[in-house]
């Protein structure tokens, strides 16, 4: 009796054993079988890319068990065409970039998801600087783009040359003199008479329409036509033409190689942004190499400080977008929501790589921690970023707004020259507006 409820018992055992090593083995099978993701990111560059292997991939190892990161990368001119074509066309792309250039098109884009379609909630943003919200909206202030860094555009000015040709040696006094375009045109003025024409104010003009941009995005049209004033018009054409009659542009155009020599001799200040002030040492192998001695000669490194515009701008910055289509809305939202709204992980990412993340409570802890920035003489740069980035306000801008600067920025040359007048300058930006964009000029006189 005793054996037969021995064996019994060991029989149930077996069995039990049995069952729980084929429910073991169907979870493993299951796990085996579970299939792999193709994930496509488009961009313009590897930076992202970068950051995804170094920072997202290692920290979300069970989302990312599955998925296969396919990357498209596009030459960045004619880079936005390529996306929309892509995604008219229906092609495959579940997460794409674009930068702030390109994001009143993205926006508008009915191919393009809203955050909240994606998943990401109101509250999760709420930390993002206010203008790279506006930036990511459509014009009915539906958000689509999320950004992960913030680009508030700041100056860049030798040191050495306000010490030897302005008597200036504080940051704040430098600050006081490049706060409105009078006194930076003065500044101009003293620097070309001081130096003998040898120190000139800025690389190009082009640098300067940057403030320009961003002083009248939305408000070049208004309901779909042009409404931008004459006075208004030439209140930028006569600071261009001020600043040409006391000699302040170097006439090199930005990032080429002429441009990159006139930053260690011959030039003031230049237009910037955090991206580009990424480096902490002369040997930091970032686009901020032009101020490093194994690349460029190296003669300007540690000469700068920062200072605000006149104007405030944007200048960059990487904003991420859903695709409508994209069937992997899930693991979008997680990189979304990582990069742009996760407070810790762009903690991680601000300090591992010196960037200016879109979160202001970080950037305000970074500001508080006075990071020394070797490239700025030691000085902390975050509390400048700060300033900046919280000095930016604007209406949403159009897919028009850029080109339309670019035709009022075309009569600057012979206006500064005297080869036309105001009026006629003026004028003859009108006439180019309704040859290229017929569809929101109002006035028929150039029919």
């Amino acid at each position: 009796m005793i054996r037969r409820c021995l064996f019994r018992a060991v029989s149930l055992m077996v069995a039990a054993s049995v069952v729980l090593i084929n429910l073991a083995s169907c979870g493993q099978d299951k796990k085996k079988e579970a299939p792999t993701v193709t994930f496509r990111i488009m961009s313009w560059n590897e930076d992202f890319r970068d950051l995804m292997e170094t920072y997202f991939v290692p920290r979300h190892a069970e989302l990312m068990e599955h998925v296969r990161l396919e990357w498209v990368t596009d030459e960045i001119n004619g880079y936005r065409q390529s996306v929309q074509r892509k995604l008219a066309e229906g092609e495959q792309i579940d997460l794409f970039l674009g930068d702030n250039e390109m994001a009143p098109y993205f926006a508008e884009d009915d191919n393009v998801a809203s955050l909240a379609q994606v998943g990401i909630t109101d509250a999760e943003l709420s930390a993002q600087f206010g203008f790279t919200r506006v930036l990511g909206s459509d014009s009915n202030g539906v958000q689509k783009g999320s950004a992960f860094t913030a680009e508030p555009g700041i100056l860049l000015y030798r040191t050495d040359y306000a010490e030897k040709y302005l008597s200036i040696t504080h940051q704040e006094e430098m600050q006081e003199k490049l706060s409105s375009w009078d006194t930076f045109i003065s500044v101009a003025r003293t620097l070309n008479e001081q130096s003998g024409g040898k120190i000139k104010m800025l690389p190009s003009s082009a640098e300067l329409w940057k403030s320009v941009d961003c002083a009248m995005y939305g408000l070049w049209l208004t309901d779909g036509k042009l409404s931008v004033s004459d006075d208004t018009a030439l209140h930028w054409l006569d600071i261009v033409k001020e600043l040409e009659s006391v000699k302040a542009f170097a006439g090199v155009k930005t990032l080429d190689d002429d441009w990159y020599t006139s930053l260690d001799s011959g030039v003031f200040c230049f237009y910037a942004a955090p991206w580009l002030c990424k480096s902490n040492s002369p040997e930091a192998a970032d686009i901020t190499t032009i101020f490093s001695s194994t690349r460029r000669s190296g003669a300007s490194f540690g000469k700068f400080r920062t200072s605000l515009a006149p104007n405030g701008f944007v200048y960059g910055g990487s904003w991420l977008y859903c695709p409508q289509k994209s069937g992997h809305k899930d693991i979008a939202a997680e990189i979304i929501r990582a990069f742009s709204c996760d407070r810790d992980f762009m903690k991680l990412i601000a300090l591992g790589e010196m960037q200016y993340v879109n979160n202001s409570r970080v950037c305000d802890e970074l500001a508080g921690m006075k990071i020394p920035n070797m490239l700025f003489d030691g000085l902390d740069a975050f509390s400048v970023y700060n300033s900046a980035a919280r000095s930016l306000e604007f209406s949403a801008p159009t897919v028009y707004d850029s080109s339309v600067s670019g035709l009022l920025y075309d009569q600057t040359k012979k206006y500064a020259k005297g080869e036309i007048t105001g009026s006629e300058a003026v004028d003859k930006f009108r006439q180019n507006v309704w040859k290229k964009h017929e569809e929101i000029v109002e006035d028929t006189q150039y029919d």
